[in-house]
């Protein structure tokens, strides 16, 4: 009776470490997902900014820029996730993605004001500025998502969005092996987090503000003596080429019971 008493507990145990281990594999497969799509989501959102650079810096008093707020904002970024992705904007079935969502709106309506100021020009309301104050915003409401756009040391203007020794690691392997790189196992601020690093190829686009004193469209028509190495965000032009590397995306969603 014992030995069967014992090869039934034995069983019974068997049966739920193998129930668990099959959920914590679902698990993980269910957030590598979730992380890349939110990924994703972060970069429909900056395309669509700088796709919309006409609209935010118009003063005509007859431009609508109802596009940039609210619904129609999120749903301009849908529109450009399935252009760019070929598939239909993700669900939000997790925290990360609904905090995502809400935060792109809170950020716009930040600067409603700035973006329908007449007296001002050129706002600087351009995609990293975008992608900074969205990072804040989530970093202030303590979800455990943390959104970066950072690159090496070299040439980074914003110090806030210097490296950490993961990001550090990732973008040297990333030299010798160009991809993107996800962590079941990584950390941040010493807790266990989902990451993933998406590079990002150097466009045109880019060198308005990161290429060549000859690119900047500041300079466009002028003689050369009065050209100026400074862009039009106020920074000067790192002389950047489209074969340098300009950075990538870092995500991280911290570990909880719930994920």
């Amino acid at each position: 009776m014992c030995k069967i008493k014992n090869s039934f507990t034995c069983l019974c145990i068997c049966m739920i470490l193998l129930s668990f281990s099959k959920t914590s594999y679902a698990n993980e497969e269910e957030m590598k997902v979730v992380v890349g799509e939110v990924s994703k989501m972060y970069l429909a959102a900056m395309v669509y900014i700088f796709k919309s650079q006409p609209i935010i810096n118009d003063n005509d008093p007859n431009t609508s820029k109802d596009d940039l707020f609210g619904q129609k904002f999120v749903d301009n970024i849908k529109g450009v996730y399935k252009g760019k992705f070929k598939a239909d904007f993700p669900i939000e079935d997790h925290k990360a993605k609904k905090m995502l969502v809400q935060s792109m709106i809170e950020v716009m309506e930040d600067n409603r004001a700035l973006l329908y100021d007449k007296k001002i020009g050129f706002k600087g309301f351009i995609p990293a500025i975008f992608a900074f104050q969205l990072a804040e915003k989530l970093t202030v409401k303590g979800v455990g998502l943390k959104i970066k756009f950072t690159r090496t040391k070299e040439g980074l203007r914003n110090r806030m969005n210097s490296p950490d020794d993961w990001e550090v690691d990732i973008m040297k392997k990333f030299k010798k092996d160009p991809r993107i790189y996800y962590d079941a196992n990584g950390t941040v601020d010493g807790k266990a987090a989902y990451r993933q690093f998406t590079p990002l190829p150097m466009k045109a686009f880019c060198l308005n503000c990161h290429g060549t004193i000859e690119q900047n469209p500041l300079n466009k028509g002028k003689d050369k003596s009065e050209w100026t190495k400074i862009d039009v965000t106020g920074f000067p032009m790192e002389d950047w080429k489209m074969s340098d590397f300009g950075g990538g995306v870092s995500i991280s969603i911290e570990k909880t019971d719930n994920s």
